[in-house]
């Protein structure tokens, strides 16, 4: 094998080595028993919480929502609190929250935090992730604080019912309950699954102070401000819509994988994920405790752009950043495309290159399409013979990860294909177009999402603009390669890896579109396996093969 073949190998390697990284880096911590240390979080002795209160369904107004609301009152009085039902005045209905206020060594007056999680399940399952999970995770957080220094704020538990049906709880909470105005910051924990990571997947408004604050507390953070342009575009709220609405700040913490379990029957406690609460737990404990210590009064207002990187670090930056880097790169994608034309690349090959990448997620979305298709007819076949058809929700993921595969190996069978005809430098400018496209579309109509696009775009036209300074053949060229991949390689897989987690198969249209996208996005680092044996850079990298 030749020496630049044992490059590209060692070079695609290493990207393999940073997407798995990525994907490894959010997986949730493992689960602390019940002898771990009496001022850390445990999942092993929240547990028991989630077992006590996820026995049965406990829609809000039924006989299991009053045992619920029974324990609740007894746990909070086992943890040296005063807890108080409240009732609404204003709203009809059987709605009761419980509450309870732990007083905080600071000067009074000051504003508290409110920790905040509903009791109520749906009626179709016993909600041990929905939201059971939520409410051990704050009954061993207040556990764990007890053990340690006392916070510098007040803290406020509110334990809301109702939240499945309308939101009851946290509606009567703001309105009636004269704690909601000492609240200067809110904690919500809440769930749409039973595994994966801890999220916080949405904040309130003028979120900058809030987002580099939790960025310094927690020690796994795992957040994005393109969940908030999804969450916004999705027809779900949480208890925190309601504060909010109320103007309080606050954070939102979820975990989504497992989603095959969510309101259903299969919600059990068993299934509930102990790695899962450990890092739910571990958000809530470290949060707490560090802005307890902070002052809640009268925090900046300004609005960011966020995102994690390997769950160890949060990158922030003003969102009025936005458009000007997107125009930053279409000037960039510009001065690339004149460059490569320059230096003899027709428009034309650019443009193949563009429509190469269409051509691949149509194929892929055709493809997996056929094999729906006969899916369906399997489960027609089974019910014409008097069989149970076949619940393809609780495959889910195989099937996706399948689909996910058909998508990334179509789009490189295209690739391959085109390599006699189109010089790997135009095909790589032809991806990037779509990638500038969404780049400049986020950047005007979803600010929040426009990283996600921008940085793998500026990346890879830099990488771009090098080609001419280093040979194919040289190890330089790989570094460069592997250097501007490294966006793409650290953003898109662990999204991916999310998307399958989270999101059903209706989903399964934009999750293609993402994997072929970054197939794209990453296209140089298959650009020497992609070359045919005749197509030799040594007469330049627009040379054709006839």
């Amino acid at each position: 094998m030749p020496i630049g073949r044992w490059a590209d190998g060692l070079t695609l390697g290493c990207a393999v080595l940073v997407g798995w990284a990525g994907i490894e880096a959010e997986k949730p911590p493992r689960a602390l028993g019940e002898g771990a240390p009496v001022d850390v979080f445990s999942a092993g002795r929240a547990r028991g919480d989630v077992e006590a209160i996820a026995q049965a369904p406990h829609p809000m107004g039924s006989k299991d929502a009053a045992r619920v609301r029974e324990y609740l009152v007894t746990r909070l009085k086992e943890l040296g609190l005063e807890p108080q039902l409240q009732s609404s005045i204003e709203r009809e209905g059987p709605a009761w929250n419980v509450l309870a206020r732990r007083n905080g060594k600071g000067p009074r007056g000051k504003k508290a935090i409110l920790l905040s999680a509903h009791y109520d399940s749906v009626a179709e399952g016993p909600g041990a992730g929905d939201d059971a999970s939520g409410v051990a995770v704050i009954l061993e957080t207040l556990r764990a604080i007890q053990c340690g220094p006392p916070l510098e704020r007040d803290l406020i538990v509110l334990f809301d019912d109702g939240e499945e049906v309308g939101f009851d709880g946290s509606v009567m909470f703001v309105n009636e309950h004269p704690w909601a105005r000492e609240v200067g910051l809110a904690l919500n924990f809440d769930a749409r699954g039973n595994s994966g990571p801890s999220v916080m997947f949405e904040t309130s408004d003028g979120n900058g102070w809030l987002i580099g604050q939790y960025a310094r507390a927690v020690s796994q953070p795992l957040a994005t401000s393109l969940s908030m342009d999804v969450y916004r575009a999705m027809p779900n709220d949480t208890d925190l819509t309601i504060y909010k609405e109320a103007g309080l700040p606050g954070l939102n913490f979820a975990f989504g994988a497992g989603i095959a379990a969510y309101h259903t029957a299969d919600d059990q406690p068993q299934s509930l994920n102990g790695d899962t609460v450990q890092h739910h737990g571990q958000n809530a404990l470290e949060t707490t405790r560090w802005f307890g210590a902070l002052d809640l009064d009268h925090p900046p207002t300004d609005d960011v752009i966020y995102f994690s990187v390997l769950s160890r670090t949060v990158i922030a930056y003003p969102i009025t950043w936005a458009r000007p880097l997107a125009l930053a790169a279409a000037l960039l994608y510009a001065l690339v495309i004149g460059r490569l034309k320059a230096r003899g690349a027709p428009l034309l090959d650019i443009a193949a290159g563009a429509a190469m990448l269409l051509a691949a997620i149509l194929t892929s979305l055709f493809m997996i399409m056929m094999i729906f298709m006969i899916g369906s007819g399997c489960n027609i076949l089974r019910v014409a013979l008097d069989k149970p058809a076949i619940s393809w929700n609780r495959y889910d993921l195989p099937i996706m990860a399948g689909c996910v595969l058909v998508a990334a190996t179509t789009t490189l069978v295209l690739v391959r294909s085109a390599s006699d005809r189109r010089p790997w430098p135009t095909r790589s400018a032809g991806a990037l177009f779509w990638w500038l496209a969404l780049s400049v579309a986020t950047a005007i109509a979803a600010r929040g999402s426009s990283y996600l696009f921008l940085w793998p775009t500026l990346f890879g036209l830099v990488g771009l603009a090098l080609t001419e300074f280093s040979p194919r053949e040289s190890v330089r060229a790989r570094i460069v390669d592997l250097a501007c991949s490294l966006p793409a390689l650290i953003l898109l897989p662990p999204l991916i890896r999310t998307c399958l987690d989270s999101l059903g198969l209706d989903m399964v249209v934009p999750i293609i579109v993402v994997v072929v996208l970054f197939m794209g996005a990453v296209l140089p680092l298959f650009s020497s396996f992609s070359q045919a044996p005749k197509s030799s850079n040594r007469e330049g990298p627009f040379t054709r093969v006839s």
